[in-house]
């Protein structure tokens, strides 16, 4: 079901321990918990992840018109300690859009890697007054920005206890979370008429 296992810091192909999948080594920053992902996404994969996984698995709900998901990743096998679902659409501003929503247990290091932030949880960066919210699982969800380059913008904030990511491009494309955005964990629910999209650009984390 998986492709190749990648470093969730840096997206770069890591050698996975054997006998043990939930820990392998890249060659940039050590031992990591590898990230595995789907090439084609499909409802029987994400229920296989999302069956016994120890994090949510974010989507918007309801969807956005014209909104799908594109890609699915996950940290942690079995019980997925990091999942990654990936969304593409029409951007509010015109053009296209992509956003990438991660939950993870702290230390993971996945939300860092898209984020481009160079160590495995946000520290500093959440302080002062949060930036926006989003309601997930009909609980408020404050996030606040953190600093990125300048082809998309990341926010972070806490749900279910671990931290929860939500990072888009373009940056313009911020503007998703204007409108009151609520999230459904897919554990919860995983309904049959989610769509389903080709393969987005950002499901791996990196430049």
């Amino acid at each position: 079901m998986s492709a190749s296992t990648v470093c969730p810091r840096c997206g770069e192909r890591v050698v996975v321990q054997p006998g043990n999948s939930a820990q392998a080594w890249c060659h940039v920053h050590g031992a990591v918990t590898p990230l595995h992902h789907t090439l084609l996404i499909a409802h029987d994969a994400i229920a296989a992840v999302t069956a016994d996984a120890r994090v949510p698995a974010w989507v918007p709900d309801p969807m956005p018109p014209g909104w799908s998901v594109t890609g699915l990743a996950w940290g942690g096998e079995p019980g997925a300690r990091a999942i990654v679902v990936d969304c593409a659409g029409p951007a509010p501003l015109g053009g296209s859009a992509e956003l990438v929503l991660v939950a993870e247990e702290p230390g993971t290091g996945v939300g860092c890697g898209y984020a481009g932030l160079p160590g495995p949880d946000p520290g500093d960066v959440i302080s002062g007054p949060s930036s926006t919210h989003v309601e997930a699982a009909g609980q408020r969800a404050p996030l606040w920005a953190v600093p990125t380059s300048d082809d998309r913008a990341a926010f972070v904030g806490e749900a279910y206890g671990v931290w929860l990511w939500l990072v888009v491009w373009p940056m313009s494309a911020a503007w998703l979370l204007a409108e009151d955005l609520e999230l459904l964990d897919l554990r919860e629910r995983l309904y049959p008429d989610l769509p389903l999209g080709p393969p987005g650009e950002h499901l791996l984390p990196g430049p």
